[in-house]
C-alpha cells in the first residue's frame, strides 16, 4: 500500500492533548439520537474533527500535535470507523486496548492515553448496551480516541514523549523519521495492530536491557523497597553494630546478599565483596568501604531508581535506530568513553567532560582524521577568564606555557610580540560580536592541554576528543573538568586502533612521531568513524548489571520537569 508524501512526520513528541470537546460531548445535554450505521457515524466523524479541538501547547514539549494526523487518517478513508461497528467495538479496538496496558513497560504512563474515558466508551457500544439509543456521538467519540491514542502511543514508542530540541540542554542527534497515518492504516488493513506498535520503541538491545531493570526494579518497589542507613561514620570490614545490620540488608534487597544472614551486624569479607560490586554500578570507587559519599547513593530510594531508567528509556527513543557498524559512545554522567567495532566493545577508555557552566554537549558526527602532535588554538572565553589575568600577574606567562600571539586566526597571520600590545585597552567581553582581533596559539610540547593527538568530528560546537597531559585527572570518580571537550585516558590505544591498516602509522611509528615531532600533522582516516555523545545515568552493562550514575548536569531533572507539562489524551 502506497502513501502519499506528505503523510511522513517527523516526530519529535507530539502532545498528546485531546479535545475538550470530545469530553464535553458525552456530557451534552442534547437528547437528539442518531442512527447506528456507519454513514451517521461517518458523518459525526466528519463533524466533530470539523469542530477542532483545543491545543494544549508547553514550551518544553514539541508544539506538533496529533490533530492533524487524525484528520490526515480520516479523510484517507472518507471518514469510515476504523475501530467500530454497527456491532459495537471491532477486534482490532479490543486488540489496541490491551496493547494500551504494556505502556508501563515501556516506562510511559497508560492514564497519558484516556483508558478511563475508551472503557466507559467501549462497555457502552458493546451488543449489551448497544442499541437504537445508543449516541452515534458515542461511536464516533470512541473511535476518535482510538485513533489518538494509537498514533500518540506509536509515537510515544519510536520517537518518545518529549522533543530534546526543546529543552535547555544541547542535545544535537539525528532522529527517526515515522510515517504513522501509514503505519496505522496498514496495521488496520491487516489486522496487525499488537504487531505495529511492538515494532514500534528502539531496537537497541540496551533499550530492551533497560525495560528489563525497569521490571525488576518495580518489583522491588513493590516488595517494599530498602530503609536508608542511618547516618554516621564510616563503615568498613570488622566493625558490626546496628548500621553494618542496616547496610546488610540495604545490600540483600538489591540481591547484593543473600536474604538469608542478612540481619548479622558483622561487616566481614562478605559484605566487603557486595559493597565493592554495588560501588562499581554506582561509579563510585570500589574500595569496599562504606563512606559518606558511597552511603548517599546507597539510600538513594528505589522508586527514584525506577524513575532513572524510566527517564533514560526516554532518552534511548531520541537515538537513531543504527548507530553504526563500528562507533565511539562517549556517556558524559558516565566519564567513560566505548569503542564499538562490529557492534561489539573493543577499547573502554576513562574520560573527562566538561563542568556545569561549560558542558559538554550531546551530538553524533564523524571523525574524519587525526591531529598528531596538535598546536591549540585557544577559545575566547579561555583568554579572557584564564590567560589574561595570568599575564597581568606574569608577563613571562605567554612565555613558559608556549603560547604565542598572532594578529588573526588564519594561515598566513603574522605574529605579535605581546609586550607591545596594550591589552587592557581591548574588549574582552565574549558575547560581543565584534572577533577578537588576536589569535592565542599554544604549540605541541609537554604543556599543550590537548596532548599527543585530537580526533577531529567538526561540528558546531567545537568539541572535539583529545589526550591529555594531567592524567592525574582520570583518578577521581567525577571528572567534569573540561571547558566543553573530551579528554581521554587511553588516547594512544584509540588512536593505534582507529588508524589500523593506514601505512605509516603502526603502534611504533605512532610513539616515534609523538616523541621526535614538534609540527602537527593531519593523518585521515580511510572510513569516517561515526562517534556519539550520549547522556545516559541508567543503563545495563554487558554483563547484565545495572548502571547508575549521578545527574552531572541536572538533565534529569530537566526531563522531569518536560514531562510533567504533558497534558493527557
Amino acid at each position: 500500500m502506497t502513501h502519499p508524501p506528505g503523510d511522513s512526520l517527523r516526530l519529535d513528541r507530539p502532545s498528546l492533548a485531546v479535545a475538550a470537546f470530545l469530553a464535553l460531548a458525552l456530557l451534552a445535554p442534547s437528547c437528539a439520537r442518531a442512527p447506528r450505521g456507519e454513514r451517521a457515524v461517518r458523518g459525526e466523524i466528519k463533524r466533530q474533527l470539523g469542530q477542532g479541538f483545543r491545543l494544549f501547547r508547553r514550551p518544553t514539549v514539541d508544539a506538533d500535535d496529533l490533530q492533524p494526523l487524525v484528520r490526515r487518517f480520516y479523510r484517507g478513508r472518507g471518514f469510515r470507523p476504523a475501530w467500530t461497528s454497527g456491532r459495537g467495538p471491532t477486534a482490532d479496538a479490543r486488540l489496541l486496548r490491551r496493547a494500551l496496558d504494556q505502556a508501563p513497560r515501556e516506562g510511559l504512563d497508560p492514564s497519558t492515553y484516556a483508558l478511563g474515558r475508551i472503557d466507559s466508551l467501549m462497555k457502552r457500544a458493546t451488543p449489551r448496551f448497544l442499541g437504537p439509543r445508543t449516541p452515534t456521538r458515542s461511536l464516533a467519540a470512541l473511535d476518535l480516541l482510538l485513533t489518538r491514542a494509537f498514533l500518540g502511543f506509536a509515537a510515544h514508542l519510536s520517537t518518545g514523549q518529549v522533543d530534546p530540541r526543546a529543552l535547555p540542554a544541547d542535545w544535537h542527534v539525528r532522529r527517526r523519521r515515522v510515517n504513522l497515518v501509514a503505519i496505522l492504516s496498514d496495521s488496520l488493513h491487516a489486522h496487525h495492530v499488537p504487531e505495529a506498535l511492538a515494532a514500534m520503541p528502539p531496537r537497541d538491545p540496551r533499550y530492551a536491557a533497560l525495560g528489563g531493570a525497569l521490571e525488576r526494579y518495580r518489583a522491588i518497589a513493590a516488595a517494599g523497597g530498602w530503609s536508608p542507613i542511618p547516618p554516621g561514620p564510616t563503615l568498613r570490614r570488622g566493625q558490626h553494630g546496628p548500621r553494618v545490620v542496616a547496610l546488610r540488608a540495604r545490600l540483600a534487597r538489591a540481591g547484593d546478599l543473600p536474604p538469608q544472614g542478612s540481619r548479622s551486624a558483622v561487616f566481614d569479607g562478605e559484605t566487603e565483596a557486595a559493597l565493592r560490586r554495588v560501588q562499581e554500578r554506582l561509579g563510585l570507587t570500589p574500595d569496599g568501604v562504606a563512606k559518606a559519599q558511597d552511603l548517599a547513593a546507597l539510600n538513594v530510594p528505589v522508586e527514584r531508581r525506577v524513575r532513572q531508567i524510566e527517564l533514560n528509556m526516554e532518552r534511548w527513543r531520541w537515538v537513531p535506530d543504527s548507530l553504526g557498524d563500528s562507533y565511539l559512545m562517549v556517556n558524559i554522567p558516565a566519564f567513560a568513553l566505548e569503542l564499538y567495532e562490529q557492534g561489539k566493545p573493543a577499547l573502554t577508555s576513562r574520560v573527562v567532560v566538561g563542568k556545569q557552566f561549560s558542558p559538554t554537549p550531546m551530538f553524533s558526527d564523524r571523525i574524519t582524521y587525526l591531529v598528531i602532535n596538535p598546536s591549540w588554538y585557544l577559545p575566547a572565553s579561555i583568554i579572557a577568564r584564564e590567560v589574561l589575568p595570568a599575564m597581568m600577574q606574569d608577563r613571562s606567562y605567554l612565555k613558559h606555557t608556549g603560547i604565542r600571539v598572532f594578529d588573526s586566526p588564519h594561515p598566513d597571520a603574522r605574529e605579535v610580540d605581546p609586550a607591545k600590545v596594550n591589552w587592557s585597552s581591548l574588549d574582552w567581553d565574549t558575547s560581543s560580536t565584534q572577533p577578537f582581533p588576536y589569535s592565542f596559539r599554544q604549540e605541541p610540547g609537554p604543556q599543550n592541554p590537548v596532548g599527543h593527538v585530537k580526533f577531529m568530528c567538526p561540528n558546531q560546537f567545537d568539541v572535539y576528543l583529545h589526550d591529555t597531559p594531567a592524567g592525574h585527572l582520570f583518578s577521581q570518580s567525577e571528572r567534569d573538568f573540561s571547558h566543553g571537550c573530551v579528554r581521554v585516558e587511553h588516547a594512544v590505544e584509540l588512536a593505534e586502533r582507529l588508524l589500523e591498516g593506514v601505512p605509516g602509522w603502526s603502534r611504533a611509528e605512532l610513539l616515534a612521531a609523538f616523541a621526535s615531532s614538534m609540527r602537527d600533522s593531519a593523518v585521515r582516516l580511510p572510513q569516517p568513524m561515526p562517534v556519539h555523545l550520549f547522556y545516559w545515568t541508567a543503563w545495563v552493562d554487558d554483563r547484565g548489571r545495572v548502571q547508575f550514575r549521578d545527574d552531572v548536569y541536572g538533565l534529569d531533572r530537566v526531563l522531569e520537569e518536560a514531562l510533567g507539562h504533558r497534558r493527557p489524551l
